[in-house]
């Protein structure tokens, strides 16, 4: 479904943060993309997204094609048009407009079709019931799950095929989290919808994706299975937390 090839990203002209960067997403499935802070996942993501322009960056060698086509020189809004739509680190709802007024507004692009809004609609409720009873609350006076959720949801009111989620544990409790992810693999798995996700937390994205990728300092470090990589001591130590005193480099771990 994605194919991101060898690209390099640079801000404000001068400042090279992806370097050669390659991954795939397969029709279908759900890839992670792990790292640090800084490690150039979410630059990644806008790369792919074409939100590079508003933070000054732009993608200067490579390509990303989408099913074949190259995307890297489309407007955002004609991506989510096809289908590929990005949840934003930290959320980002409509603090003023209700729940319900957030998720219609991610149907702007299916506006022509209000019957097939009101099924999306029906369907994001059906994915994310505390949203149904939240729906005429103000988002700004919702939890950070319910508001995370409600972008999610607000995602899928586009009907998109390919989503990319951008640190969707930051900043919530454990039980949400396995809540968050619990219903990106029941989307996975019901409605074929792929996720390419952005995580620091390397344990719950590789438990519900089938391969991933490991980012570090703007360079593609290591890619495999998810069982490989979960399994791989280096990425053990280095991401997952499981060496004793301060956190080493990928590169560290492999010297």
């Amino acid at each position: 479904m994605l194919q991101v090839n060898g690209i390099e990203v640079v801000y404000n002209h001068v400042i090279l943060v992806l370097r050669g960067v390659s991954l795939q997403v397969p029709e279908g499935g759900i890839v992670a993309l792990l790292g640090g802070n800084g490690a150039g996942k979410t630059t990644t993501l806008r790369a792919i997204s074409s939100l590079l322009a508003g933070e000054r960056g732009k993608v200067t060698q490579g390509s990303i094609s989408l099913r074949g086509e190259r995307i890297e020189n489309s407007r955002a809004s004609a991506l989510v048009r096809r289908g590929l739509v990005q949840v934003m680190e930290g959320r980002h709802c409509f603090g003023h407009l209700t729940i319900e007024e957030n998720l219609l507004a991610g149907a702007w692009t299916r506006r022509k079709d209000p019957a097939e809004s009101e099924r999306n609609l029906q369907k994001v409720y059906t994915y994310f019931p505390r949203l149904r009873t939240r729906r005429d609350s103000r988002a700004a006076l919702t939890s950070g799950g319910e508001q995370q959720m409600c972008a999610i949801g607000r995602a899928l009111m586009a009907n998109p095929r390919l989503v990319l989620l951008d640190e969707p544990s930051m900043g919530l409790a454990p039980q949400l989290v396995a809540e968050v992810f619990g219903i990106v693999r029941d989307l996975n798995r019901q409605e074929g919808v792929s996720f390419l996700i952005a995580e620091q937390n390397s344990h719950m994205a590789l438990a519900h994706a089938q391969t991933a990728y490991v980012l570090e300092s703007g360079q593609v470090a290591m890619h495999g299975t998810a069982d490989q990589l979960a399994g791989n001591k280096d990425v053990q130590e280095s991401y997952l937390g499981t060496r004793a005193g301060e956190r080493r480099s990928f590169r560290e771990a492999r010297a």
